[in-house]
């Protein structure tokens, strides 16, 4: 009886000591590899710290959180936009008054800009420069991309947010939230060459070969506008009060995208009026949580609804047809999504 119990305590010692961490029956965590797929910015609640990086591979099948880590596990407070410049992604955090900069195909950190930032917004490169808007001083900083050095700052004198290259000019919209006009351009040795005055509601731009277009939009109806970015000289306007509040200017395949209230319309360059036909229309309509995340990628529709904005954001995407694709649950207030392709 004694040898019996002997062998039954030695087998059950034995099992137990050949269990490893390496069995296969181990789960072990599920880690995303970041160098091919969609990067998913999330803002988080204002005062709240919680700003997130997300991704999710080309087939949406499993979301993961907070991908861009830093020392202290958070990320910041409020992450306006994101910006990449060669191996780098640049994440731009409005209320931390500070840029972290992370390794843009592993997210692992590199470092942090702090001098000279004035409650931050967007960012453009250009002229081996890299320019950033600040909302809190409406000024256009300049820094060294390579060492980080803040350079100087351009004044601008009001409300101030988008910002893109062309060539060596920068476009700077001197707008926001719905209030102003105007388009400032800032040549390659940091001075103001004109100010391009629209119509009152200006809410975004993008840059499309040798010209710059541009919507401003009230209740009633939208401006649409084709500027010569070698003039400096708009060529081309249409009203359209069929698309009211038409904003989240996007540029996807040579085609531009944007919202009118609970819809997304196309605009081609060659439009002289604006589409009658939405491409994508939702339900449940919410005028500060719809579409609060917009972009368009190789003719795939991101959307996010920010909800209460404290809780998670419900992402949904579509195809061009209007046919919706996936509809997952994201991070706190997702503003934005960008594509992420290794070289």
């Amino acid at each position: 009886m004694k040898r019996l119990l002997f062998l039954a305590l030695s087998l059950s010692i034995l099992s137990t000591s050949c269990t490893t961490s390496d069995d296969p029956f181990v789960e072990k965590p599920n880690t995303p590899v970041l160098n091919n797929g969609l990067i998913i910015l999330n803002e988080g609640s204002f005062n709240a710290d919680n700003a997130t990086v997300g991704f999710t591979s080309w087939n949406y099948d499993e979301y993961f959180d907070n991908v861009a880590k830093i020392a202290n596990g958070k990320l910041g407070d409020v992450a306006q936009s994101m910006a990449f410049k060669d191996d780098k992604a640049y994440v731009v955090l409005n209320n931390s008054n500070k840029i972290e900069i992370f390794h843009r195909y592993n997210f692992k950190h590199i470092g942090s800009i702090t001098e000279g930032l004035n409650q931050p917004r967007y960012i453009a490169f250009a002229n081996n420069k890299m320019y950033v808007t600040n909302q809190g001083n409406n000024t256009v900083s300049v820094y060294n991309p390579t060492s980080n050095e803040h350079i100087t700052d351009i004044a601008i004198g009001s409300s101030i947010d988008q910002i893109h290259a062309w060539n060596t000019k920068l476009y700077v919209q001197n707008a926001a939230f719905g209030v102003g006009k105007d388009i400032v351009v800032i040549g390659e040795n940091n001075t103001i060459e004109k100010k391009i005055t629209l119509d009152e509601g200006l809410q975004g731009m993008v840059v499309l070969g040798d010209f710059i277009y541009a919507i401003s939009s009230n209740s009633f109806k939208s401006f649409f506008y084709r500027i010569n970015a070698n003039t400096n000289a708009v060529v081309r306007t249409f009203i359209s009060t069929m698309n009211p509040e038409a904003k989240n200017l996007r540029l996807d395949n040579n085609t531009m995208y944007y919202t009118s209230k609970n819809k997304v319309f196309n605009w081609s360059t060659s439009d002289i009026n604006a589409q009658e036909n939405a491409v994508v229309t939702t339900k449940d309509y919410n005028e500060y949580a719809s579409f609060y995340g917009f972009n368009v990628i190789n003719n795939i529709i991101y959307t996010a609804n920010a909800g209460d904005f404290v809780n998670s954001s419900t992402i949904t995407i579509y195809d061009l047809k209007g046919k919706e694709i996936k509809s997952f649950k994201g991070g706190v207030a997702t503003n934005n999504f960008y594509a992420n392709f290794k070289q």
